[in-house]
């Protein structure tokens, strides 16, 4: 996953001086053309053309029949068998799109889910400890590094297992703050750059969908009393077509808008 983080960083270059939307209709092109090619590649193209093919002489039989009440229904339930039987084709190339699709998607994500603060803007930093451990009696403490500030003291809710702290950032840059638990300390970074850089807001303990989704974010102890430490950004949010959008629907109009448009091109079934 580190391979892959280095490869978007690198790909996504030229679009960190304040290019994100360009720099993510580039990523969502790429994706549309890649997924494309990887159906083409891995269906039986032969075998949905005929299948597409009977589709619509079906539709014909279903049009010149019109009149005769068991002829409709049989052309009905060919069309239907025909469509099962396309979409039986289209399942296993299917399956095979989401993977890489997921991977892109979770790279995006960490470039374009959430803002960064600018100086003088606070963020919430949200500390969920585990079940046990009194946040009331227990102590938590936050220590800010250079650059970042704390903009408020922290307020302890029992009822949620959490405490919660506000942090200023004070100096554009990528800062950090500590959390020291007892037992340990978890550093989360402060996000205030202004390039097009990954952004981990959230901590939490090592796991199989943490190593998944959230590559590279930093790691909870095991023995920590700690279930995560979260920081809240505000989201980022685009203008596509005269709509404000999240990066998701960008992502989903144009890769499939390019996909189709080069669907056409190519001929692919």
């Amino acid at each position: 996953m580190g391979a892959l983080t280095g490869l978007f960083t690198l790909l996504l270059k030229p679009f960190e001086g304040g290019h994100a939307l360009a720099g993510l209709i580039f990523i969502s092109i790429i994706t549309g053309a890649v997924m494309l090619f990887l159906f083409r590649f891995t269906s039986n193209q032969e075998a949905m053309k005929a299948a597409k093919t009977k589709i619509g002489a079906y539709f014909l039989e279903l049009r010149l029949y019109s009149h005769d009440i068991n002829n409709v229904m049989r052309s009905q339930g060919k069309i239907l068998r025909s469509n099962l039987g396309y979409m039986k084709l289209s399942l296993i190339p299917a399956v095979i799109m989401i993977v890489p699709v997921i991977l892109v998607m979770v790279q995006l994500n960490l470039r374009y889910a959430n803002t960064q603060l600018n100086p003088g803007e606070t963020a919430l930093v949200k500390v969920k400890v585990d079940q046990g451990f009194d946040v009331m009696r227990n102590n938590l403490a936050l220590e800010c590094g250079n650059g970042v500030e704390k903009a408020s003291p922290g307020v302890r809710i029992a009822q949620l297992n959490e405490v919660c702290y506000k942090v200023r950032l004070v100096v554009p840059g990528v800062h950090s703050i500590t959390l020291s638990t007892g037992s340990g300390e978890i550093s989360m970074p402060i996000y205030g750059s202004d390039r097009l850089i990954p952004v981990f807001s959230v901590a939490k303990k090592a796991s199989f969908s943490e190593a998944l989704f959230n590559p590279g974010s930093p790691r909870i102890p095991a023995d920590a009393p700690i279930e995560s430490v979260e920081v809240k950004y505000e989201s980022m949010a685009f203008s596509l077509f005269g709509f404000k959008t999240s990066w998701l629907w960008a992502f989903l109009i144009v890769s499939f808008a390019f996909g189709l448009c080069l669907k056409l091109i190519l001929k692919v079934e």
